[in-house]
């Protein structure tokens, strides 16, 4: 009966602490603003940064999975890269050892003070009014704590409860129990702060409490799993990683398990203490291995998880973060970029081609792809505003004007052939199936704007007069095309031989604009060769 009393006696407890733990990470978030994730993409350009910027993070939001959740989110956004994120993941794990540290050392007593100071601080009018309810809810996690701990001090030489820590008398199902408790609660604090309130009331040995902890960072990735099952294939890599990262550190240790319980021991310090010593050197030293491994384990993920490898990442390729200072290498690198982001049509397109063929094929790339064009246009905009502040001559000034003019059509161009692969993705949706002789006339019509598109992109900000030709001949020859193909069209309507209704006269209408885009980026390039 004893044992049931302890139960409910401890949930509202873990209640209280698991809704402490989220709210806090919540309003840390929210008080940070954007700065938030302006600190994971800045701070990730080496492996070792990135780990500090995951530890750091997690000790400042207090949860593991918050921080791998929104990177693998980041991720598949395209604002970092998977190899970016692995530090992420490994500094994470470190971060999330704060908690365990914190109780071991009994700030639980100081628990009430930090209620008070976030009640006031978030009740007096001021630009610091923010920062009141995280200071709360970080007083409000170790006060639950303090709570379960002053309910367990009466039942420590309780028989039915020292039985039923006794049923956990293998690693393993030690380990078993640290996982399921995690995923239970979707957070490893709660689990490493229970181990460590539990061991200081001794109801655990360290013996016991390490296993335990090994499960509960067993049992983290799992959130991320789940999330990224539906994303692109770098976030599924990164949420793979975070958890082979955990897997394959429970199976280092296992080995050495005894050896490693002796070290902590030895380390000294009462049993909850020693289970957070435990939880920190494990991460920590999996840290290490996995920085220095860190090339082979990303190749090994690549070939575990294969897919797609031109998963858009949001940087730019040429434009350099600051400008060269002599402004003929500043305006090579604008154009250089212009050229990138030229690209993007005809990448745009290739989707299109593919879900002609198979409508099962369309990818969320699109849109990825679509954003990227807008964020270069920004990014090639700003380098071409820095630029155009220097001392130039008038031939400069009149050519970083007419790059900014390209950029802004090239941006468009992309909309619009977004927008055309969306129309037929939504063509499809609605279960409309193009006719054969559709199909076949789409995918005629789109040769010769592919054909402009890649000479664009490989000949800017150079078009020769043979290159202009060869362009205008093309744009003759897709104009010929639409008008036939409009004929056609109307002849299948009036058959009623075509189940897309009006919607493939849209289609012609969408291409015939890009069209018009392209002739507008080659004209103005024409323009540019002669300044």
């Amino acid at each position: 009966m004893a044992s049931w009393e302890l139960l409910f006696a401890i949930i509202p407890g873990i209640i209280l602490f698991l809704y402490g733990i989220e709210q806090f990470s919540r309003e840390v978030q929210v008080a940070g603003g954007e700065m938030f994730r302006s600190l994971i993409q800045r701070f990730t350009k080496t492996p070792v940064r990135g780990t500090i910027t995951g530890a750091v993070v997690t000790s400042l939001v207090q949860s593991s999975t918050a921080t791998t959740v929104i990177t693998v989110g980041l991720v598949n956004a395209g604002i970092i890269s998977f190899t970016a994120s692995l530090g992420i993941i490994f500094g994470a794990n470190v971060g999330t050892t704060l908690t365990s540290q914190l109780v071991a050392l009994n700030l639980t007593a100081f628990a009430p003070v930090f209620i008070l100071i976030g009640f006031v601080v978030g009740i007096i009018p001021g630009k610091y009014r923010i920062f009141g309810r995280p200071i709360f809810y970080f007083g409000l996690v170790f006060f639950s704590l303090s709570l379960i701990s002053a309910v367990l001090v009466p039942y420590r030489t309780d028989p039915q409860l020292i039985a039923l820590v006794a049923l956990m008398d293998t690693v393993f199902l030690q380990i078993a129990f640290g996982f399921i408790i995690t995923n239970i609660f979707q957070s490893s604090s709660v689990t490493t702060g229970l181990v460590v309130v539990m061991s200081q009331s001794g109801l655990l040995t360290t013996e016991a409490a390490i296993p335990i902890i090994l499960g509960a960072n067993l049992g983290t990735p799992t959130t991320a799993l789940i999330v990224a099952s539906r994303m692109n294939t770098s976030a599924k890599r990164a949420a793979v990683a975070h958890f082979l990262f955990s897997f394959i550190g429970v199976l280092i240790f296992l080995p050495f398990l005894g050896p490693f319980t002796d070290l902590i021991v030895s380390l000294g310090g009462d049993a909850g203490q020693q289970a957070a010593n435990a939880h920190l050197i494990f991460n920590v030293i999996c840290c290490i291995i996995f920085l220095i491994l860190i090339r082979h384990f990303e190749r090994l993920m690549v070939r575990l998880v294969p897919g797609r490898e031109d998963d858009v990442v949001f940087v730019t390729r040429h434009i350099a973060s600051p400008l060269p200072s002599a402004t003929h290498e500043a305006m090579k690198q604008v154009e250089q970029e212009i050229g990138h982001l030229l690209t993007m049509p005809g990448k745009l397109l290739a989707e299109l081609e593919g879900i002609i063929r198979d409508p099962k094929k369309y990818s969320p790339q699109v849109l990825q792809l679509q954003d990227y064009a807008t964020y270069l246009d920004l990014q090639i905009s700003s380098a071409a505003l820095e630029v155009s502040a220097r001392d130039l001559s008038p031939q400069e000034a009149a050519r970083i004007a007419g790059l900014v003019r390209i950029s802004k059509l090239g941006q468009v161009l992309a909309i619009q052939t977004a927008e055309l692969v969306e129309m037929i993705h939504h063509i499809q949706e609605r279960g409309i199936v193009l006719a054969e002789e559709s199909r076949e006339a789409l995918e005629y019509t789109l040769i010769p704007c592919t054909m402009n598109l890649r000479t664009l992109g490989e000949s800017f900000p150079e078009i020769t007069d043979e290159i202009n030709e060869s362009m205008r001949m093309q744009d003759d020859r897709l104009r010929d095309i639409i008008t036939t193909q409009y004929r056609e069209y109307l002849r299948r309507f009036t058959a009623r031989m075509t189940p897309s209704g009006s919607e493939f006269s849209r289609v012609l209408f969408q291409i015939e604009g890009m069209a018009g885009t392209v002739r507008e980026i080659r004209k103005s390039t024409r323009v540019l060769d002669r300044e």
